[in-house]
């Protein structure tokens, strides 16, 4: 069963997942609204850098972002570009949409492709494309969905379909009142970046818990709760069974986050075997040591290294959810002696991160015997929110 909690502790609002009782992501939500993935706007651009195939964008008086050149903007709304692959200029005013956090030494990553998405699909402004999710393996719906789209499509003003995971059961009914919505919405944006030259925002993105939510995949969660009565307000527009706690006993000590928060901070986390992982994320990657602890060895010393690191992946992979860390993430596994010992831990591992909804691959065993990563950057790795917003 999964769950979600939305509560507050030392006056920071937290988005909780569990899956079957197990705490896998922590989301700190931020309390400002300057600037969030999703939201779009009128930017400027003020310095094309060739040599790293990136133009900075001017998003408004605090905030730059960086497009990446081979990313084609969709409208440049001051002149007309020619034919081909547009190129931008200096001055430039395009439109643009965040797509990753600033990370520490980075400004925001904004595209060109404006992008709503919601439970069912995604829609963007590449016209006339339609995709389905690849975890729909049933060829009759995709071709279904394939379908809808096309029935519902308009060739003056059509916009690119994904759908998701989730409209693989869906009723087609809540399926084309999505695509409706986000038709509408997207032709307003269109409309009104036409006429408005001031740099700045002009769609705010959804709120951050409902983004995320979204994200991990609305018609997954079983299970919603909240002591925060502005929230359950619109909490029950997306989890009609949502439950609002009104106790005197507070929500956060009932879930043993206090205990739980100051686990995740730790570089040094003990598994139920007696051995334990060293976690250390540094500016180039996240190291990952497993080491052996108190674990006691049995007769069969193979088996028991197998076992223990068996017990360290799998924890590995909800580290890396609850901490949100990215990038290459190096893992030093106890030494194996056999190769189906090794590949057995790389099933573990990729059975893990399949559980999670930040795209993450294992990429090889080096020479040296270490297992590598990659996780996708999105957001900032949870000590950053929370150092910053100690600060």
């Amino acid at each position: 069963m999964n769950k979600a909690v939305i509560t507050k502790w030392n006056n920071q609002t937290f988005l909780l997942i569990y899956e079957d009782e197990v705490f896998v992501e922590c989301h700190p939500l931020m309390n400002d609204k300057s600037l969030q993935i999703g939201d779009i706007y009128i930017g400027r651009v003020e310095k094309v850098v060739k040599n790293i195939q990136s133009a900075f964008i001017r998003l408004d008086k605090e905030n730059v972002g960086y497009l990446p050149l081979n990313d084609r903007p969709a409208l440049v709304l001051n002149r007309k570009l020619p034919k081909g692959l547009p190129s931008i200029a200096e001055n430039d005013i395009i439109l643009v949409q965040v797509e990753q956090e600033p990370q520490k030494m980075k400004q925001a990553r904004v595209t060109g492709n404006i992008c709503l998405s919601g439970n069912y699909v995604a829609m963007d402004l590449s016209k006339g494309m339609i995709g389905v999710s690849k975890r729909i393996k049933d060829k009759q719906r995709i071709d279904a969905l394939k379908q809808l789209a096309k029935e519902e499509e308009q060739p003056e003003a059509s916009y690119g379909i994904v759908f998701r995971t989730a409209s693989e059961h869906a009723d087609s009914s809540l399926i084309l009142d999505e695509i409706r919505r986000f038709t509408r919405e997207l032709d307003q944006i269109i409309h009104k970046a036409q006429y408005e030259r001031n740099t700045g925002v002009i769609y705010k993105g959804k709120e951050e818990w409902i983004t995320l939510l979204e994200e991990y995949g609305i018609p997954r969660i079983d299970e919603a709760k909240t002591d925060l009565p502005d929230v359950y307000k619109v909490l029950t527009d997306f989890i009609p069974n949502a439950v609002f706690y009104g106790e005197d006993y507070a929500l956060y000590k009932l879930l043993g986050f206090e205990t739980e928060f100051s686990r995740i901070l730790n570089k040094k986390i003990w598994l139920k075997s007696g051995g334990f992982l060293v976690i250390e994320p540094t500016e180039a990657m996240v190291v990952i040591d497993v080491n052996s602890g108190k674990s006691i060895g049995k007769k069969n010393k193979d088996a028991h290294i197998l076992k223990l690191n068996l017990e360290a992946a799998k924890e590995i992979t909800r580290q890396l959810r609850l901490r949100n860390l990215s990038g290459i993430i190096m893992i030093d596994f106890i030494n194996m002696s056999t190769e189906e010992d090794r590949q057995q831990i790389v099933k573990c591992l990729e059975q893990g991160l399949k559980r999670d909804k930040v795209p993450g691959y294992f990429v090889e065993i080096t020479k040296l015997g270490v297992f590598e990563l990659t996780r996708k950057k999105v957001r900032r790795p949870l000590h950053e929110v929370i150092s910053n917003h100690h600060e």
